[in-house]
């Protein structure tokens, strides 16, 4: 009589797969190397940017948090920043803020967040066509920004 603990055996065992380490160190090692190239093509961006009849294309480099913000554009009704942060930087990835200025003061009226892999190939880039219009003036301000071109 058996147990009711008893398990029983089979002689049907999964067998036990192997890999070589070195094949497993070197394709994880090309994996980061891929994985750093992409982020070094991808680290400078380019914003076009149109206000008063004329456009003006801006190269951002990446920066770190600590860093201040220096507007790409200041005029009489509209502030324009943008902010480039590489990962693992907290906040990775592209912010445009715009500002409109009342009385001297600016106040914000867009803002946007794009993802550091967010890469479409259209023709306005990885933000597509922004266009912002100061409420009270009707002043416009369009800009899109895209990778710069690795050399």
């Amino acid at each position: 009589m058996s147990s009711p603990s008893a398990r029983p055996t089979s002689c049907l065992r999964r067998p036990i797969v192997t890999r070589p380490r070195g094949r497993w160190a070197a394709g994880l090692w090309f994996a980061m190397l891929g994985a750093v190239a992409g982020v070094a093509s991808a680290q400078n961006i380019q914003c076009h940017v149109s206000f008063a009849g004329a456009t003006r294309t801006f190269t951002i480099a990446p920066g770190s948090q600590t860093d201040a913000v220096t507007p790409l554009l200041e005029g009489a009704s509209f502030v324009l920043e943008v902010i480039n942060r590489l990962p693992p930087e907290p906040g990775a990835g592209v912010k445009v803020r715009t500002y409109g200025v009342f009385s001297g003061e600016p106040y914000l009226m867009h803002q946007a967040f794009y993802l550091p892999q967010n890469d479409p190939r259209g023709p306005h880039g990885f933000t597509g066509l922004q266009v912002i219009r100061e409420p009270l003036r009707h002043h416009e301000l369009a800009y899109w920004c895209e990778r710069a071109p690795t050399r």
